[in-house]
């Protein structure tokens, strides 16, 4: 009767050796790694003048922690930015470069929030991406338990910088720029991340092109209420065109008024006050106080040039009616001149 009980006794034990046989190296203790990717912050060709700031843009940060112990595992992971490589230390605000001496300012921010992205330990940005995890164990099936996720990243290139010169700038994140830190548990989640730094880096690129670019305003020239008699005074008034281009962008002003002259010579027409009045007042546009050089539209000739410096340069127009040309019947009289800035 007992020899049925001794064959199963020495069929099991193979069994049991065969288990243990599949069992992976190191699965007594409990090891978490985490991967990641981040996508390029690339905010293509800007006009930081005439577009003002440009909308904010956003990447992806892609990431994976493995474990491969017998035993679910509780991990806080932080995943640090540093300044980028083009940085220099400069963290609120980063700054891309283009050469060695221009550059262009922006931010990069933990999704919707205000929060900048940082790093641990890192005074002027001090809080990196942080997610707490709960990680499945290995088993015989499925092999190393693992979560993934993925995070946005939001950049923005900083206000009022018209002053920054035309280029294409760049900050590379790569090498120790990113870094991947966790703290792992087995019964409770960790309260930070700062126990175990990864090998995994997760490296991108932050990337603008300033386009060359001027934006102009002008305001209107009025020569007010002039006195229709004949053989009156001359009616000098002036305006003010305010032109800004990006640094060191040379460019041209021109005037045309609506008849096309090219050399800054228009007429008045009536508003349509007085029915049937088809009278027009002649005047003539000039660059300088003394009214001796015209302001038209032919370049090189009689216009005016300057160059940008990413601020507000403000050029005055000298306008002046003759007061030979005021006998015409009591009305308004309006023209429309057109300013072109070449660049």
């Amino acid at each position: 009767m007992n020899l049925p009980n001794r064959t199963w006794q020495g069929l099991l034990l193979p069994l049991i050796c065969v288990l243990l046989w599949w069992l992976p190296a190191g699965s007594a203790q409990a090891a978490v790694n985490c991967t990641a990717t981040m996508t390029n912050v690339a905010f293509g060709t800007v006009d930081l003048v005439a577009g003002g700031t440009p909308s904010p843009v956003t990447a992806t940060l892609n990431y994976t922690c493995t474990n491969n112990g017998l035993t679910a595992m509780q991990a806080r992971v932080c995943f640090n930015i540093g300044d980028g490589i083009e940085g220099v230390g400069n963290f609120n605000p980063r700054i891309m470069k283009s050469g060695a001496t221009n550059t262009l300012k922006f931010q990069l921010y933990q999704s919707t929030s205000g929060t900048v992205w940082g790093s641990n330990g890192n005074a002027s940005a001090p809080n990196p991406f942080t997610v707490a995890l709960s990680i499945p164990a290995w088993n015989l099936f499925s092999g190393d338990g693992h979560v993934s996720g993925s995070a946005t990243m939001r950049g923005e290139l900083i206000a009022l910088q018209t002053t920054v010169p035309p280029g294409a700038y760049q900050d590379s994140f790569a090498g120790d720029h990113t870094s991947i830190m966790l703290t792992t548990n087995l019964l409770f989640m960790p309260p930070d991340c700062n126990s175990v730094l990864l090998s995994s880096k997760f490296p991108f690129v932050v990337s603008a092109t300033v386009a060359k670019s001027c934006l102009v305003t002008a305001d209107p020239l009025n020569f007010g209420s002039v006195a229709g008699l004949p053989g009156a005074a001359d009616i000098d008034r002036t305006s003010t065109i305010n032109v800004t281009c990006t640094t060191p962008t040379a460019y041209t002003v021109g005037l045309a008024p609506s008849n096309g002259a090219t050399t800054g010579a228009g007429v008045m027409a009536p508003t349509g006050g007085v029915p049937g009045n088809t009278d027009t007042v002649p005047y003539q546009l000039y660059r300088n106080a003394g009214r001796s050089s015209v302001w038209g539209n032919v370049t090189g000739t009689n216009t005016v040039a300057g160059t940008g410096s990413g601020l507000v340069q403000a050029l005055t127009v000298y306008g002046r009616v003759l007061g030979a040309s005021a006998n015409v019947r009591p009305d308004s009289y309006l023209d429309v001149v057109t300013v072109t800035v070449t660049y």
